[in-house]
């Protein structure tokens, strides 16, 4: 049986409104317009390119075999509706989901539990092992060792995806077992040229200070100290120096915009050693939500890295 638009757009509200999609504006909106364009009958439409333009705000000149924005988000979204359903949806009847290799989400009715003989509630054979899973005594592991759990989940998912178009790339670093974590130093913001002044910069800077608190608040990567970061010429020097200098296989570099109270960011990922940029993205929000612009600015960065290790070769 197939849910009515009704309930879908339902389910749909349930999920925006869910604590898994807090503060996950930009994701928020992907999730929607894939939904809205299924229930349309354009799901036909929804290619790599159409999403760029008409969600991530890429220009027509936004070319998918080098912007892998669609890609990295598609597998987030991917995370988060497996974790939603999970824990928080897991009684709802509706269920949304994104195969990979596409992006036309799946939508199903699940035949929730019937009475059994007992009286008591007959579960489905899923929801009987989740149930036994959840009695089962457990171990806490140790904070580390879950950051890499949900990082290896991530990376399993978007490794795919980055590896077509970026062959010089591997697993990103498991340090838990012995090897060592992706080096990552994020360069000073800067201003655009024509909006340099002491208030833009104060900006660009309290950026950031942010991203990188959030990328070490993360646990999966050895993040350059900023007050280093800060010390290297980097306006005249090669990013092969500034990598070798720092000892860091990835650099991250953003130009930031403010226009009244709305601030806009250009981020951008490159290998050091190769000076080769392997992951660009824009953002944009009112000044008052600067540390939500830090904690989704990190999180974009963060799946990024999680799926790829820059190699030397």
């Amino acid at each position: 049986m197939t849910p009515s638009a009704d309930d879908v757009r339902h389910e749909l509200a349930r999920l925006l409104g869910s604590a898994v999609f807090a503060n996950a504006g930009r994701m928020s909106r992907f999730l929607k317009f894939i939904v809205e364009r299924t229930l349309a009958g354009e799901g036909e439409r929804l290619k790599e390119y159409v999403i760029g333009v008409e969600v991530f705000d890429r220009d027509t000149n936004y070319d998918p075999r080098v912007d892998a924005i669609v890609r990295v988000e598609a597998s987030r979204l991917r995370a988060k509706l497996a974790e939603y359903y999970a824990g928080e949806g897991r009684g709802d009847a509706v269920v949304l989901s994104l195969p990979k290799g596409g992006y036309v989400p799946v939508i199903k009715l699940e035949r929730r539990p019937t009475a059994g003989t007992d009286g008591v509630a007959a579960l489905e054979p899923s929801e009987r092992l989740a149930e036994s899973a959840m009695a089962a005594p457990t171990v806490s592991p140790p904070a580390r060792l879950r950051h890499w759990l949900l990082g290896a989940a991530l990376a399993g998912a978007a490794t795919l995806a980055v590896a077509a178009w970026a062959p010089w790339m591997a697993p990103a670093p498991v340090d838990e077992f012995g090897v060592d974590p992706l080096r990552v130093a994020v360069l000073p913001f800067t201003p655009y040229p024509d909006d340099a002044g002491t208030e833009a910069e104060a900006v660009a800077m309290r950026l950031t200070d942010g991203v990188t608190a959030e990328l070490v608040r993360d646990g999966r990567f050895a993040v350059v100290a900023s007050s280093a970061a800060r010390r290297v010429q980097t306006s005249s020097s090669r990013l092969r120096d500034v990598a070798a200098e720092l000892d860091a296989d990835v650099l991250v570099e953003a130009r930031v915009t403010t226009e009244g109270e709305r601030v806009r960011v250009e981020a951008r990922a490159a290998n050091g050693t190769r000076e080769q940029k392997f992951w660009v993205d824009r953002f944009a929000a009112d000044r008052a939500d600067s540390d939500a612009l830090e904690r989704e600015i990190a999180a974009a960065l963060a799946a990024a890295l999680s799926a790829v290790k820059v190699g030397t070769d």
